[in-house]
């Protein structure tokens, strides 16, 4: 009788069932991962609720966990082997077309699970197709040649790296898409998990002032915010950010991204978040 891994599957809208699949067997260049930690993401919650397909699918895409089995050429080409811990990036592009060659393989057509039904990412690919184990809610994942991984540091916990993803975000937004640097001024709009990151990353690149916008329901973490960095918090339920941000700024104002805006002393309005070219306004005109 051949070995079972249990999966908690999301059957339908906020319905999940525990099933069992067989144990793949792991090619040369493949591998499988014993999940420790899945993280869920404010697209889990949303997915949960209104599952974009029908097909059942074993979520997760926040993926901690240690190399459990890998053929030789996967020990080979990544310079791991089994018990090593990594992180497993969601997205499986095909890392032969433009969009991985430049490494923005999360373009790739081959993880796009939306426009083709043979893309695979980490998540959300239907467990209908084999070997079926295509998320972390699950005892192990299976990790095809050209997943994307990253090995853990020796002494981090798996609790500690479970948080790499909106971390990696609030880089990847902060430091690549908004260019923050030395004395950049900042505006985070949502104190998440990834707003928060945002602040950190900021603060780290050298932003002189670092402003977070939220909720009244936001209370807790906005105080996080300012533990992490931000020097300022608004609340928007009770002043107007626009004013207060104008204020604040004597007037130099930025247009607003929908997560983050960088903006220079010189130039109020530099925009920084690629978002913002769409829906931004400067905070100090409120026109």
């Amino acid at each position: 009788m051949s070995e079972k891994v249990l999966a908690a599957v999301r059957t339908a809208p906020e319905t999940t069932e525990f099933r069992e699949y067989d144990m793949p067997d792991i090619p040369d260049d493949g591998a499988l991962l014993k999940i420790e930690v899945a993280g869920i993401c404010g697209t889990d919650v949303k997915f949960y609720a209104k599952p974009p397909i029908d097909d059942p699918v074993i979520m997760g895409h926040e993926n901690i966990g240690v190399i459990a089995k890998a053929g030789a050429t996967f020990k080979k080409r990544r310079g791991l082997r089994e018990g090593d811990r990594v992180f497993a990036e969601h997205y499986v592009g095909c890392m032969n077309c433009e969009h991985c060659h430049r490494g923005d393989y999360r373009l790739c057509i081959a993880t796009d699970w939306r426009r083709n039904p043979d893309g695979i990412r980490f998540g959300y690919t239907s467990a209908l197709k084999a070997p079926h184990l295509w998320g972390g809610f699950a005892q192990y994942m299976f990790l095809p040649w050209n997943s994307v991984i990253h090995r853990v540091p020796d002494g981090l916990s798996a609790e500690l790296a479970g948080v790499v993803t909106p971390m990696a975000n609030g880089i990847q937004w902060a430091l690549f898409d908004c260019n923050v640097g030395y004395d950049s001024r900042v505006l985070v709009q949502g104190p998440g998990q990834q707003g928060l990151s945002q602040v950190v990353a900021c603060k780290q690149a050298g932003a002189s002032l670092i402003f977070v916008t939220g909720t009244s329901k936001d209370t807790k973490r906005m105080e996080v915010a300012l533990k992490l960095g931000a020097d300022h918090v608004i609340n928007v339920d009770a002043e107007d950010p626009v004013a207060r941000i104008a204020e604040i700024t004597g007037g130099r104002g930025g247009r607003c991204g929908p997560r983050l805006h960088r903006w220079r002393w010189h130039n109020p309005d530099a925009a920084g978040d690629r978002g913002a070219q769409a829906q931004g306004r400067n905070p100090a005109d409120p026109g």
